[in-house]
């Protein structure tokens, strides 16, 4: 009975990653909090079968998240969306290192365009909502600042 559930398990992470990628912490909670009851012995053997094969790797997960995401979002917002999917902060910090930034003014500024926001024509309440959708963005105070006053 045991070797099926192990079986049973491993099976499932294939399956899982099928369709899409997942981290090792996604995947472990998957597995939790399926319909089976898998101990945790088992869990640690099916990760371990599928990461062995590299179906599994944090860091591709994260080399792809972040070069997929960083036109539309800050570095900030993506930093802690990988923190939350249970990559490790030194792990997103190489990660960042290696791959090519975007410039977040360029990205502030589509933003901006994209919100039809003209910082000439703009009222004191259009600017406080401006930098309130860019902040919760995650976009650096000074860089806002920097952009809602730029004169087009």
């Amino acid at each position: 009975m045991e070797y099926d559930l192990r079986k049973r398990a491993k099976l499932r992470c294939m399956h899982l990653l099928e369709r899409r990628d997942y981290t090792e912490k996604q995947l472990r909670e998957k597995l939790e909090k399926g319909r089976t009851e898998y101990s945790q012995d088992i869990i640690d053997e099916a990760i371990a079968y599928v990461k062995s094969y590299h179906y599994v790797d944090d860091r591709r997960f994260a080399q792809q998240y972040v070069e997929c995401m960083q036109t539309r979002k800050s570095r900030r917002q993506i930093a802690q969306e990988l923190s939350v999917k249970g990559i490790s902060r030194e792990l997103i910090h190489e990660v960042f290192e290696e791959t090519e930034s975007v410039d977040e003014d360029e990205l502030i500024r589509r933003w901006m365009e994209k919100r039809h926001y003209d910082p000439e024509a703009a009222d004191m309440k259009e600017r406080q909502r401006m930098y309130g959708f860019l902040a919760r963005k995650g976009f650096q105070s000074d860089a806002i600042f920097r952009m809602l006053k730029e004169e087009k």
